[in-house]
C-alpha cells in the first residue's frame, strides 16, 4: 500500500477498481481533471485487481510520482492485490473511506464537465430534504450513460428506479456501510442489481439523474454479445431470484438457466462454460436462499432482465463534435426554441405539478436548449388555480420562458389553439397535464429534427400506462401496466386509417400551425388525429424508435370501455372531416396506399372494426379489452 495525504475534509471518495484497464486510463483521468468540482475535494482510492498489463505501473506514474497528478486530490490510496472481483474490490475501498459520499465508477468512461457537480448537488439536496423526515431516504444517485442510455425504466418526475448501474453511481456512505456493501459472492455482473435490491430491502430509495452524464464505451458496436457479461449476468439473475424472487420466480430462474443449453451457441465454448457456471450455481444457491429478503418491497424480474426496459436501448446519442444540437448552439440562430403546450383545468393541481416537473427536468434545457412552457387553464379565468404553480416554475429560472393563459370554460380545442397562438418557439410539442416526458424527450427529438430540418415533424415512442387512480386531489395513483401500442413508421395511408401518434410524442414545426391552422373546434376528441392528418398532407414526419414519454389510460374496465365508446363516436366525425381533404398522388402511390390501407383495416383477414364491435358488445369478451388491444398492435407490427 502507498498513500499520500495532502488536503483535509474531502467531500467524497472516488472508488476505482481496475483490471487490465491501461488503455482507458489517459482519457479517464483527462476528463476527471476537467470536472467543475475541484479534485482537492475528492479522496481517491484505487484497487488494482492483479492486472497483467501495464495498468498498475501507469497508475503509479500518474498518481504517486513527485509532481504528478495525484497531488491534485485531497488524498490518494493505491493498492494492488489478487483479482477478488468488482464488488469485493469496491468493498475494500469502502472500508477505507471516511467521506459522506462514496463514488463508484468504471474507468472505461469519460465525464462531462458538470457530471459530478450535478450528481453531488442532487445528492446533497436529497440528503438535506431527508433530515427530520420520516420514510425512505435516498441512498444512491446514478448517472445517465451515453452513447447508449441504459434502457431500464425510471419515474420521469422523481427519478426513482428499481436499481442503479454501478458504471457510475454516487452512494451515501452511511447507507452503503449499513448494508455491508456489495455481495462478494458475485464476482462480476449482477452485483449492482443485488446491492440495489438490498438497499431497497432496508428501506432506502434509489435515483436516476439524467442530467449527470458520462460517456461509457462498454460496447464496440450496438447489441454486442460479450461472453463474460452473458455468463456472469445469467448466473447472477438466478441467484438474485433465490434471494429476492417469489417462489415461482425462483423456479423460473432455474428452468431458464437449463434452457440456455438448448440455445444455439452465441460464442465459442458457450455450453462448456455454462456447465462450469452450473456448478457455481449449485454451490451458491443455498447461501442466497438462506438469506432471503426481509421486506415486502417489489423486486422485479423480467426473464433475464430486472426492471422493465424502455425500447430504444441502442439509440445512439451523437458525440459533441458530431452533435447537431451543439452545432446549432454555435450558430448565429442558436438552438431552436421549443414551446411545450399544456392544457389543464381547475382541480388537477397534482397532475399539473408532475407534468410541469417533467418539462423542467428536460436534458435539452440542461444542455442549453431554450424551452418555453405555455400553460392554458381551461376554466381558469377568475379562478387561476394553476397560477401559483406556474409562477413558481417561472421564478425558478429553469426554463427560458413560462406563459400562463387562463380561459373561461371553452373546451380542449380552444385551449389547444390558444396555446398554439401564444407559443413563440420554432418547434412545438403538446403535453397534456396527465402525461409525462422522460428526461431526454426533447433532446432526442430536437436532435433528430436538426438532422433533417425539412421534416414537418418528428415523433418518438410513448408508453400507454394503465393507471389506477386512488385519489384525484391529492393526485395518488398506481401504474398497473406499461404497453407500447404504437410503433408505426410514418405512413400517410395508415394515418388516414387511424391515429398512431400519441399527442405528446410529436415535435412539429410551428409554421404548420401558421399554414394549416389549429384544432378543429367540432372535435372534442381525436382532435389531434385530425391535426396530424392535415399537417402531414404535404410534410413528412419521421419516427425515432425510442421511448421518451408516456400517456395514461384508465385501468378500470368500465371507464376504459366508456372512453373507447366516445372515441369510436368521434372516429366517424373525424373521418368525415378527412373525406373533405384533397391530396395529389401519382398512380403508383395510389396503388401502394390501397394495399396498405387494406392491411391496416384487417387482422388475419377480419375487419378490425368488426372485431372491435364484437368485443365491446359481448359481455364475456369485454374483460379482454386491454390484452386484445395490445395483441392487435403486436399483430400489426409483425405484418410489417
Amino acid at each position: 500500500m502507498q498513500e499520500t495525504t495532502t488536503r483535509p475534509a474531502p467531500v467524497l471518495t472516488l472508488s476505482i477498481v481496475t483490471y487490465n484497464s491501461e488503455k482507458w486510463l489517459p482519457a479517464f483521468f483527462e476528463s476527471l481533471f476537467k470536472q467543475d468540482l475541484p479534485c482537492d475535494q475528492i479522496a481517491l482510492c484505487v484497487l488494482d485487481n492483479g492486472s497483467t498489463d501495464g495498468t498498475y505501473t501507469a497508475l503509479q506514474a500518474q498518481l504517486l510520482t513527485e509532481g504528478g497528478a495525484g497531488n491534485r486530490f485531497a488524498s490518494v490510496q493505491l493498492h494492488q492485490g489478487p483479482n477478488i472481483g468488482f464488488g469485493a474490490g469496491h468493498n475494500h475501498n469502502l472500508a477505507l473511506t471516511q467521506t459522506p459520499f462514496f463514488w463508484v465508477t468504471n474507468v472505461d468512461l469519460e465525464f462531462e464537465h458538470d457530471t459530478l457537480t450535478t450528481l453531488l448537488q442532487t445528492a446533497q439536496r436529497d440528503a438535506a430534504q431527508a433530515l427530520g423526515q420520516a420514510g425512505a431516504k435516498v441512498a444512491a444517485w446514478e448517472c445517465r450513460q451515453k452513447p447508449y442510455e441504459h434502457p431500464k425504466d425510471y419515474h420521469p418526475v422523481t427519478g426513482e428506479t428499481a436499481w442503479c448501474s454501478s458504471a457510475c453511481v454516487l452512494f451515501k456512505t452511511e447507507a452503503l456501510k449499513a448494508v455491508k456493501g456489495y455481495e462478494p459472492l458475485l464476482f462480476l455482473y449482477g452485483e449492482d442489481v443485488e446491492l440495489s435490491y438490498r438497499l431497497r430491502d432496508h428501506g432506502y430509495t434509489l435515483r436516476y439523474v439524467p442530467n449527470a452524464t458520462v460517456w461509457h464505451f462498454t460496447y464496440e458496436e450496438a447489441a454486442q454479445i460479450k461472453p463474460q457479461q452473458f455468463l456472469g449476468s445469467t448466473l447472477a439473475n438466478v441467484l438474485l431470484r433465490c434471494r429476492y424472487g417469489r417462489r415461482h420466480e425462483v423456479i423460473q430462474g432455474f428452468v431458464m438457466f437449463a434452457g440456455l443449453f438448448a440455445m444455439r451457441p452465441l460464442f465459442p465454448g458457450m455450453r462448456r462454460k455454462l456447465l462450469a457456471q452450473s456448478f457455481k450455481l449449485l454451490k451458491l444457491a443455498p447461501q442466497f436462499l438462506s438469506t432471503r429478503r426481509k421486506s415486502q418491497e417489489k423486486f422485479p424480474f423480467r426473464m433475464w432482465d430486472y426492471e422493465m426496459a424502455r425500447e430504444g436501448a441502442f439509440y445512439e446519442y451523437p458525440v459533441a463534435a458530431q452533435s447537431p444540437l451543439e452545432q446549432a448552439k454555435a450558430s448565429a440562430q442558436g438552438a431552436p426554441m421549443v414551446s411545450v403546450l399544456m392544457r389543464t383545468m381547475p382541480g388537477r393541481a397534482g397532475k399539473l405539478h408532475e407534468a410541469m416537473a417533467s418539462v423542467a427536468q428536460q436534458t435539452y434545457a440542461h444542455l442549453g436548449g431554450p424551452i418555453e412552457l405555455v400553460v392554458v387553464e381551461d376554466g381558469g379565468q377568475g379562478v387561476e388555480s394553476a397560477k401559483a404553480a406556474v409562477d413558481a416554475l417561472r421564478n425558478s429560472g429553469v426554463l427560458a420562458k413560462v406563459v400562463y393563459v387562463p380561459l373561461p370554460k371553452s373546451g380542449r380545442c380552444v385551449a389547444g389553439n390558444k396555446a398554439l397562438e401564444a407559443a413563440t418557439g420554432q418547434l412545438c410539442c403538446f403535453l397534456d397535464d396527465d402525461d409525462l416526458f422522460y428526461a431526454d424527450h426533447l433532446e432526442v427529438l430536437v436532435t433528430e429534427w436538426l438532422k433533417q430540418p425539412q421534416l414537418g415533424a418528428v415523433y418518438s415512442l410513448g408508453y400507454e400506462v394503465r393507471t389506477h387512480v386512488q385519489s384525484e386531489e391529492p393526485w395518488v395513483y398506481d401504474n398497473v401496466m406499461h404497453s407500447l401500442i404504437h410503433r408505426q413508421p410514418f405512413s400517410r395511408p395508415t394515418l388516414w386509417h387511424h391515429n398512431y401518434f400519441p399527442i405528446q410524442t410529436v415535435l412539429f414545426q410551428r409554421k404548420l400551425y401558421q399554414e394549416h391552422g389549429g384544432f378543429d373546434l367540432d372535435l372534442e376528441n381525436l382532435e389531434d388525429w385530425n391535426l396530424w392528418v392535415r399537417y402531414s398532407l404535404k410534410n413528412d414526419f419521421k419516427l425515432v424508435p425510442k421511448v421518451t414519454s408516456l400517456y395514461r389510460v384508465p385501468d378500470q374496465l368500465d371507464k376504459a370501455l366508456q372512453r373507447q365508446a366516445v372515441l369510436d363516436d368521434y372516429y366517424a366525425k373525424a373521418k368525415a372531416k378527412h373525406d373533405l381533404l384533397k391530396v395529389e398522388l401519382t398512380l403508383p402511390e395510389i396503388q401502394q396506399i390501397v394495399e396498405e390501407m387494406t392491411r391496416q383495416s384487417q387482422v388475419a383477414g377480419v375487419p378490425t372494426s368488426w372485431l372491435k364491435q364484437v368485443v365491446l358488445n359481448t359481455p364475456g369478451l369485454r374483460s379482454l379489452y386491454h390484452p386484445l388491444k395490445k395483441w392487435v398492435s403486436v399483430w400489426r407490427r409483425i405484418r410489417r
